[in-house]
């Protein structure tokens, strides 16, 4: 990872391997969906894997599985964040994937059309994980990756974070969110060797949408399938970035309009 291309990226290429051979790849919400998917497929490449979560007992079965290491984070925390990457002294990639919807995860109702109407503590919640977990993780993670010489990181985001989701607009508040800051840290974090990229998932089959044993209705991507998009934008060498990974669609970068004069 010593630079980045300027070429346009349309398409991922379809690849089986990511060269992840010895590489320290850490991932947050890695006991379950996404996360423990990216996990498998890296660890399958050759990655020591460092699995985070505040799942400890789901965390810790799937570092087991992947001859990996367990650490636990709460990622709406900083002081979490600096326990647990404080004899951390290598890194080549961070994938900066836990996330939570807005809507109540006990009885899963749509959020309320009325903002007066909304749930502030799941308000805290999603913000905590969504928005707070990343700029938590850029400010931990950034350090380490310098004193490494350079490294890249992506972020799970959503197309929630592209396009308005009606249904749970704090949700896609958040994964807007997500996407500047991807978007706007580019440069700073370019003149540090670190890429940094964003996928944003369509319909996903994940305990995080009701889906716990397994199975992938029609419509929804396999977690692996999103895990190929992180590997393969974290590999290669383009930075900023927003790669959409829909079920039967290759993955694509999302076309900004061209901004030609930032501040």
């Amino acid at each position: 990872m010593t630079g980045s291309s300027n070429q346009p990226l349309l398409e991922l290429p379809d690849v089986q391997t990511w060269d992840l051979d010895s590489k320290v790849v850490l991932i947050t919400g890695g006991a379950s969906g996404i996360g423990a998917a990216t996990a498998r497929l890296a660890a399958s490449d050759g990655a020591n894997v460092l699995v985070c979560d505040v799942d400890e007992t789901n965390g810790r079965k799937v570092a087991d599985e992947v001859d990996g290491h367990f650490i636990s984070l709460d990622v709406t925390s900083a002081d979490s964040w600096q326990a647990a990457t404080k004899d951390l002294d290598r890194l080549d990639i961070a994938i900066l994937n836990a996330g939570v919807e807005f809507r109540d995860p006990a009885d899963f109702e749509r959020t309320p059309d009325d903002p007066g109407a909304w749930n502030l503590d799941l308000y805290e919640r999603a913000r905590g994980v969504n928005v707070d977990g990343v700029a938590f993780g850029l400010h931990a993670l950034v350090p380490i990756f310098d004193r490494s010489g350079g490294g890249s990181i992506t972020v799970t985001a959503s197309l929630a974070g592209l396009i308005p989701w009606s249904p749970d607009p704090i949700y896609s508040m958040t994964k807007w969110a997500a996407v500047g800051l991807v978007r706007a840290a580019t440069t700073p974090l370019r003149r540090k060797n670190i890429m940094i990229n964003a996928v944003c998932p369509g319909g996903v089959a994940t305990p995080m949408t009701r889906v716990f044993d397994g199975s992938v209705p029609p419509g929804m991507a396999d977690p692996s399938h999103i895990a190929t998009a992180h590997l393969g934008i974290a590999t290669s060498g383009h930075s900023g970035r927003i790669i959409k990974a829909v079920a039967g669609f290759p993955h694509a970068a999302h076309q900004f309009a061209e901004v030609t004069n930032t501040f």
